[in-house]
């Protein structure tokens, strides 16, 4: 298997979509997301062979791949377990340990699990106006960890985290001027990236 450098951007993105999309299955481990380009990506960096497969659920199609190798299997979990790494219902799922470079996991989660829209918010004198916003969501734990290293690297303060409709999932909000300042940054000189997530992002932002 492929020897991942997470302190390098593009072996920390591929890190982040470990941790966005792995789960344990049997003996082994799945990879499953509705973008194939995700599976596809770790697939090609990690010198795996299973075939990706296509399947149904509730939101649509998704494509995945099992790792049942034992030889990969045993290569995987020395890597995650480096990092401290937890299974996606884990109640406890902290970011990850060691030399990780921050921009190229972090980058990875929020093409994984955010939402980019424009909200409409409401001046002093009761009129409204367009305000970009950017929802990330995840573990309290790992959530904890995203929002120190944004707050750092984008000169913000540390939000406050939000609370979804379960007890375990939290969101980080950013609004208006303080969005630009993070997308900037997480893509600024990437190694590596989903072009339809960066188009999106921009979309989105008006």
């Amino acid at each position: 298997m492929y020897n991942l450098d997470p302190s390098t951007d593009a072996g920390a993105y591929i890190l982040g979509i470990l941790w966005g999309t792995m789960g344990v299955w049997e003996e082994g481990f799945w990879l499953r997301h509705r973008d194939r380009w995700y599976i596809e990506t770790v697939r090609d960096h990690l010198g795996l062979s299973p075939a990706i497969q296509e399947v149904s659920s509730a939101t649509g199609p998704q494509y995945r791949i099992k790792i049942v190798r034992a030889e990969t299997v045993r290569e995987m979990k020395a890597l995650l377990q480096k990092h401290g790494w937890t299974p996606r219902k884990d109640s406890v799922r902290p970011y990850p340990l060691g030399n990780i470079d921050d921009r190229g996991f972090v980058r990875a989660w929020v093409e994984l699990h955010s939402n980019s829209d424009i909200r409409r918010a409401k001046h002093r004198n009761g009129l409204y106006y367009p305000q970009p916003r950017l929802r990330i969501y995840g573990n309290a734990a790992l959530m904890e960890g995203v929002n120190l290293v944004l707050a750092a690297a984008c000169n913000l303060q540390p939000r406050k985290l939000q609370n979804t409709t379960n007890t375990i999932t939290k969101a980080l909000y950013y609004q208006g001027k303080n969005v630009l300042p993070v997308l900037l940054w997480l893509y600024e000189k990437a190694d590596l990236f989903n072009a339809k997530a960066l188009e999106n992002f921009r979309n989105s932002q008006g």
